[in-house]
């Protein structure tokens, strides 16, 4: 197993990805109740930052793994 299958597995039940939308929805719910809309609004391009840096930290996991396998020939 490499590095990104392990991190990342690419089989994902639709249950897995409903309760983090749920959790990230009741944040915002929360951070919205707390304070203001603009702090929300900061909380939740906070959430999309941290959404996209994983993913391009898990493509750009695999693509090392692929240079790895190419370089080095693991049989």
């Amino acid at each position: 197993m490499d590095s990104a299958s392990a991190a990342n597995p690419s089989h994902r039940s639709w249950i897995v990805i409903a309760a983090k939308a749920i959790v990230v929805l009741q944040s915002l719910g929360i951070v919205f109740m707390l304070t203001s809309a603009w702090v929300t609004a900061v909380v939740a391009v906070g959430f999309i930052v941290v959404f996209v840096a994983i993913r391009a930290l898990s493509r750009a996991s695999r693509k090392v793994d692929q240079i790895f396998d190419e370089e080095l020939g693991r049989h």
